[in-house]
């Protein structure tokens, strides 16, 4: 761990202590380089889908924001309790920046995807500066290994990359927070160190304050950071000998409580000073400005999901206790559970050597860690008493747990590195290759971690630990699906060459809409108008939303699954085509006959039939459509494929495909009067054998042959 500095230069920076021009160059050059790679894989392709918060909320509201903003509609600034603020003031220089470079002549017209692009990549620069910023302080607290490790950690998290893509406020209240928390502890080891750490914690208020304006849970923080200023006071020296123990602990405990006190208001004050600067509602209604922070917490936050919940394989309003447990267990990296498990294994020897040998573990060092488990337990505790749960609602807690996962895979490597160097000492041959073998496999998990980062872009919502069993098993466990994966649905409709004979249905539609080229209406529409493509999306059916329509769902076949890293986001289907009247047969197992829809004229009928395929066909298929008297003689009759002359035959035809093409049956002009029945089947177009069917109303085989449906009989007269 690094030593503290007893006598550190005047002036030092709270970033950088006081080190050599080379040692700064190095610095400076490892902060570049760790930035790039928090950087990268967040700002690369950040046109790629919407999540359902954007689609609904952030996009409108920041655009709202800037409207009021470039008016002067102070008071027009509130939107939700949220509040959002900080991300909105991004948001908005994004939406400067993409019309400076529109004017420029620089990009065109942006579709929506690039316009939210544009919107995201202020927020996206600054986790990057979060990160530098993390890495900057942390080496100051910790060893400057760990302090490394947990940063490449950081950089290399699909979990903090996903939220970090997106215009949304948990990764922004994460490193809001996270620096913070650090800036608390820098002002702790100065004063350590003989400073007044004054500096450290005023910047610690104002990035308290611009959290509180990010999200209304940072409000967590202060308790927290109470009472850590308590605990971090320095100690009282009674100055008189002949003082009580009780009155000398009495005196203590308040010579702390003023310290802390006194320290604490300045910077809860500071904070409060960023957040009325920063909101500019606070200017003229103050009021319902933090009637509606305050409502935010207590009837949203307060209450669970309006939408449902889905834990441990069930729809369900409150998941409960173990939810976050196992929520965030599913989120880790096998690198980062790794190293957890190491940290928890030496922490607990630690503890029985302190036990039992009376080796105090509990210095500089471990306070910090201390402190880094006490907020990631506080902070998860506090979100389990709300009702209202989702994965990124503990986001926060991440990066203190980067820092407990980087100090077990720091010591770990050290002890590893020490049995194998004794185990070289008795090898005479190939000792010095065993020696290497805790750095390989050191740098064999840094190169799983970016591998994973590259193998997920962009999808790392979609990213759970594989040594859980990854996303097959995650699907089963928690809620999963937030907008991705559409892009992937609307690109595949697009492609289809009927996606323009109606709407598409789906949950979550706003999400859907910027990637067809047809109109995207509600799942709930289904029934109420003609529907050519429907969408069921994953976490639709898990949270159990509207059973009723799911259910018919099921007795159909997908036409196509959107399957990102072993999760199954989305199912596409093919509504039956419009149908008269209903037949519901089937032709072998491959084709199914929902209805058809008759039309006469004086010259010819207008027959279409509502074909469905339940598998993929096999074979080609021609339909005959006769019309027979009642001795069984055709006086009128057309062969054709399926889907007309010319159109898709049967052997191309997905499974779940929907087909109706109108097939015209010409009437004989000198047609005696009398009855007729009208029959339709399906036969192979090699063979000539005819399919069998089941189901619908048979015709007489007698006289229309086998496997006939009987449509309808007509009387002439």
């Amino acid at each position: 761990m690094q030593r503290v500095e007893r006598n550190p230069a005047r002036g030092a920076s709270v970033f950088l202590a006081p080190q050599s021009a080379l040692t700064i160059g190095r610095t400076l050059l490892t902060a570049l380089i760790l930035g790039t790679l928090m950087l990268a894989p967040r700002a690369f392709g950040l046109a790629d889908f919407l999540t359902t918060d954007e689609a609904y909320h952030w996009i409108r509201f920041t655009e709202r924001f800037d409207a009021a903003l470039s008016a002067g509609r102070w008071a027009d600034t509130i939107y939700v309790g949220h509040p959002g603020i900080t991300m909105f003031w991004l948001g908005r220089t994004g939406l400067m920046i993409e019309r400076m470079v529109r004017d420029l002549g620089w990009i065109g017209a942006p579709a929506m995807v690039e316009h939210l692009a544009w919107l995201r990549l202020p927020g996206v620069i600054l986790q990057a500066l979060c990160g530098m910023a993390t890495w900057l302080l942390l080496r100051r607290l910790v060893d400057p290994t760990v302090a490394l490790v947990a940063s490449f950690l950081w950089a290399t998290s699909p979990y903090l990359i996903a939220h970090g893509r997106v215009l949304h406020l948990d990764a922004l209240l994460t490193g809001l927070i996270t620096l913070s928390l650090l800036l608390l502890l820098v002002s702790w080891r100065q004063q350590q160190a003989g400073k007044d750490g004054w500096t450290a914690l005023l910047g610690s208020g104002a990035l308290t304050g611009l959290a509180l304006l990010t999200k209304g849970p940072a409000l967590i923080f202060l308790p927290f950071a109470g009472v850590l200023l308590f605990a971090f006071a320095p100690a009282y020296t009674a100055t008189s000998r002949h003082t009580g123990d009780i009155l000398r602990l009495a005196s203590g405990i308040a010579h702390r409580l003023r310290y802390a006190a006194v320290r604490f208001c300045v910077w809860l004050g500071i904070a409060i000073c960023v957040v009325f600067a920063g909101w500019p509602a606070l200017w003229t209604a103050p009021d319902a400005a933090l009637r509606a922070y305050a409502d935010e917490i207590i009837f949203n936050g307060g209450r669970p999901n309006g939408d449902g919940q889905f834990f441990n394989g069930q729809a369900i309003d409150d998941p409960g206790v173990w939810f976050y447990p196992v929520a965030s267990l599913f989120r880790t990296t096998p690198v980062m559970l790794i190293g957890l498990i190491v940290f928890g294994l030496f922490a607990g020897l630690d503890a029985w050597r302190f036990w039992r040998r009376g080796e105090a573990p509990f210095d500089s060092r471990y306070r910090v860690l201390v402190v880094f488990i006490a907020f990631a337990a506080f902070w998860t505790f506090m979100m389990t008493l709300g009702a209202k749960k989702f994965d990124r609602y503990v986001l926060p807690i991440w990066p203190s747990l980067l820092v407990l996962a980087a100090t077990g895979i720091v010591r770990g490597y050290g002890a590893a590195r020490a049995w194998f160097a004794r185990r070289a000492t008795t090898i005479q041959r190939g000792g010095a290759w065993l020696a290497r073998i805790p750095l390989a496999t050191l740098i064999a998990l840094g190169g799983v971690e970016v591998g994973q980062v590259i193998w997920y872009h962009p999808y790392y919502l979609s990213y759970y630990n594989p040594l859980l069993g990854g996303g097959p098993v995650a699907q089963r466990m928690v809620l999963i699906g937030w907008g991705e994966g559409m892009d992937q649905v609307g690109a595949w409709l697009s492609a289809r060459p009927d996606i323009r004979y109606g709407p598409v249905i789906s949950a979550l539609r706003p999400t859907l809409q910027p990637f067809v080229p047809v109109d995207v209406r509600d799942i709930t529409d289904l029934g109420t108008l003609p529907v050519n493509y429907a969408v069921v999306y994953l976490e639709s059916v898990q949270r159990g939303a509207h059973p009723e329509i799911y259910r018919q769902f099921e007795a159909m076949t997908p036409i196509h699954t959107i399957t990102i890293h072993g999760i199954e986001y989305a199912r596409i289907y093919q509504l039956p085509r419009p149908f008269a009247q209903p037949i519901h047969a089937c032709f072998g197992d491959e084709i199914t006959l929902h209805g058809v829809t008759i039309e006469a004229s004086p010259d010819h009928l207008s027959v279409t039939p509502s074909w469905g395929a339940l598998v993929s066909p096999t074979r080609d298929y021609m339909v005959f459509l006769q019309m027979i008297d009642v001795q069984g003689r055709r006086v009128a009759g057309v062969d054709v494929p399926p889907a007309g002359v010319g159109g898709l035959p049967a052997s191309a035809w997905l499974a779940g495909q929907q087909v109706a093409v109108p097939l015209p049956l010409p009437l004989p002009s000198d047609l005696p009067a009398g009855t007729y029945e009208v029959v339709i089947g399906l036969y192979d177009a090699n063979s000539g054998e005819r399919a069998p069917v089941s189901g619908g109303v048979a015709a007489d085989p007698a006289r229309a042959g086998p496997h006939a449906l009987l449509l309808t009989t007509l009387t002439l007269p």
